[in-house]
């Protein structure tokens, strides 16, 4: 007799790495990312508009209506990812649910903030996200299908990451240019993301997913694939918004 039941997370659960093993890895990788960092502010254009203190209000909006849809859209399959991790990890399954149980609803957030400069709901509701945000959540979806869950926490921690990182910095900036009191949302969102240390929580439940050199290899091929369609919604932003404004004016 042999039991035919798989994937539910007993047969090799355990990460590969012990505690110095995944500290040595995840401080490889936070270099990796502040290397995109700085591809990212060379790259793509006004990459450090929402920094500046003279912020076109049609960026900003759009950005916030982006953001609530992209948390909207991700969160669909940030819930479907629990399953295939509890598959493979229960320990990094109990995590990832804590995580998104914090996150997922803070779209709200942004769209309050929404609100404070005279954005309805209803407005929100009737603004069609990107089509690079739509490909984001397609792509999240793939990667479900057919490589896994891997890519899909590789987001959240790259996304935590530059946050906890670079969101102070921005908050600061909007203080003058937009008001403090009408970025409240996304200063709780701040506050969560660094409080709660969400890049330690998400590295927490990613690392149980490693299990060989095959795994680093796409971890780091996940990262750079992100930041690539990331990198499309904010040039997609850009020409809808400041580019399309110019030619307007002119």
């Amino acid at each position: 007799m042999f039991n035919r039941v798989k994937y539910v997370g007993y047969s090799d659960c355990s990460s590969i790495f012990g505690a110095a093993d995944s500290v040595n890895l995840r401080r490889d990788i936070d270099q990796l990312i502040d290397h995109q960092v700085e591809q990212w502010y060379e790259t793509v254009p006004e990459a450090a508009h929402l920094e500046g203190k003279n912020v076109n209000s049609l960026y900003y909006k759009r950005h916030l209506i982006e953001t609530a849809w992209r948390i909207r859209l991700l969160r669909v399959a940030e819930a479907k990812a629990l399953v295939e991790i509890a598959k493979v990890s229960p320990q990094a399954a109990q995590i990832w649910a804590r995580y998104e149980q914090e996150e997922m609803l803070h779209d709200d957030l942004f769209i309050q903030d929404l609100e404070r400069i005279g954005v309805t709901r209803e407005e929100f509701l009737a603004t069609e996200p990107y089509l690079s945000t739509k490909l984001l959540a397609g792509f999240f979806s793939y990667l479900l299908d057919h490589e896994g869950p891997l890519g899909v926490l590789a987001y959240s921690y790259l996304v935590e990451y530059v946050n906890v990182k670079l969101e102070p910095r921005k908050l600061e900036a909007l203080k003058v240019s937009v008001g403090e009191t009408r970025i409240v949302g996304q200063i709780l969102h701040s506050h969560t993301d660094i409080h709660d240390d969400h890049p330690g929580e998400v590295w927490a439940a990613l690392r149980f997913l490693i299990k060989d050199e095959k795994d680093i290899a796409a971890l780091k091929s996940y990262l750079a694939e992100h930041q690539k369609i990331l990198a499309m919604y904010f040039n997609e932003l850009y020409f809808n918004t400041l580019v399309k404004h110019q030619d307007t004016a002119g």
